[in-house]
């Protein structure tokens, strides 16, 4: 439970909505999605299992999101040729 809450709220963090060069934090390990990863893991560890149970749930589905607009939008466009 606790990596994958981890990659998700990196990713959507620093690749998806780059909140590291809004909040002015573009070092490490805030720039880096595998480096906050690894330190939100950490942190994940040593709070109760509900903490990364909520921050997969939000933070998956705002990953998944995107994905799933971009596939539906392909879709769209393959199916009304």
């Amino acid at each position: 439970m606790i990596i994958p809450a981890a990659l998700s709220f990196a990713l959507f963090f620093v690749e998806i909505h780059g909140f590291h060069r809004k909040w002015k934090l573009n070092f490490k390990p805030f720039n880096c999605a595998s480096c906050l990863a690894s330190w939100v893991a950490l942190g994940l560890f040593f709070l109760p299992d509900w903490v990364a149970e909520v921050t997969l749930v939000m933070f998956a589905s705002g990953v998944l999101a995107p994905l799933l607009k971009l596939f539906l939008d392909k879709y769209y466009k393959w199916a009304t040729k």
